[in-house]
């Protein structure tokens, strides 16, 4: 289901992971192949998706908040004020439904002094916008897990190697590369899994900044995955907050961070990990 609206939820969140602030919603939801498993947007949202038009409205809001933020060098930019476009859905994906081309969307930020844009995506074989015109490159991360997790909980998505190949495709478009390892999932053998996966990454893409968000949980997302999903997420059961979001239980998760970090710093320098919790 998709319903064009104007939304009134106008307000730029301040963030500290994967940007300075997270923008309001262009689009809400989406029809990734995650909906059903771990995507923390569909716990209750479902496979509804809202498109919201007001789209001068949801700029203004972002340069409104920038007036008001005193930006210092870190770890999301040295420069610029990094702006998550697209937190609560895959605008790469979802592109085709915005209310606005995308490339569009992008020099709203790229025009303002200050202000770049910043999103994630699971499908960057779907993005092919040049952006080389730019004044400041954009930034995509890309998301990647070892592709026996991406299998269960990623049904039907864009398979990890691809994803993968794409990151110098996109580089040569202009884009700034990140890699989105997230969810970080813990499983039996994840160790043997993870260092496939930086392996491919090394020969393939080379050296690239990169975050880590280990997998949460929740029992909405549970009830709805297959048994299969289950099974990969049944391990983040510690509850977390009073609206029911599990973790990793945090006796286990430390160590768990600190082995992971190891083996990753077997393949690439750990500074480039620019955040991981």
């Amino acid at each position: 289901m998709i319903k064009t609206q104007k939304t009134k939820t106008l307000v730029t969140k301040p963030n500290n992971n994967s940007a300075n602030c997270i923008a309001p919603n262009l689009i809400y939801g989406c029809f990734g192949g995650c909906v059903n498993t771990y995507c923390y947007m569909s716990r209750y949202n479902g496979t509804r998706v809202y498109v919201n038009e007001n789209v001068d409205e949801i700029f203004n809001s972002v340069v409104e908040w920038e007036k008001t933020y005193d930006k210092v060098p870190d770890q999301q930019d040295p420069v610029y004020t990094m702006v998550d476009i697209a937190c609560n859905t895959d605008l790469v994906l979802m592109q085709k439904h915005m209310p606005e081309p995308l490339i569009d969307y992008l020099k709203r930020y790229d025009d303002h002094p200050q202000l770049n844009s910043t999103m994630a995506t699971k499908y960057p074989k779907l993005l092919t916008t040049d952006v080389n015109s730019f004044k400041k490159r954009p930034r995509i991360r890309v998301s990647l897990m070892p592709q026996v997790y991406s299998t269960v909980v990623e049904p039907k998505m864009q398979d990890i190697y691809s994803r993968i190949e794409d990151i110098n495709r996109l580089k040569d478009l202009g884009w700034e590369v990140h890699i989105n390892y997230s969810p970080l999932i813990f499983h039996h053998h994840w160790d043997e899994l993870y260092e496939e996966l930086f392996q491919e990454v090394s020969a393939v893409a080379g050296v690239n900044k990169c975050e880590v968000i280990v997998l949460t949980n929740h029992v909405n997302q549970m009830a709805k995955a297959s048994p299969e999903a289950r099974h990969l997420m049944q391990y983040s059961n510690e509850v977390k907050n009073k609206s029911g979001v599990m973790r990793y239980p945090l006796k286990h998760k430390s160590r768990l961070l600190t082995e992971w970090t190891e083996l990753y710093s077997k393949y690439f320098p750990v500074e480039t990990i620019r955040y991981i919790f």
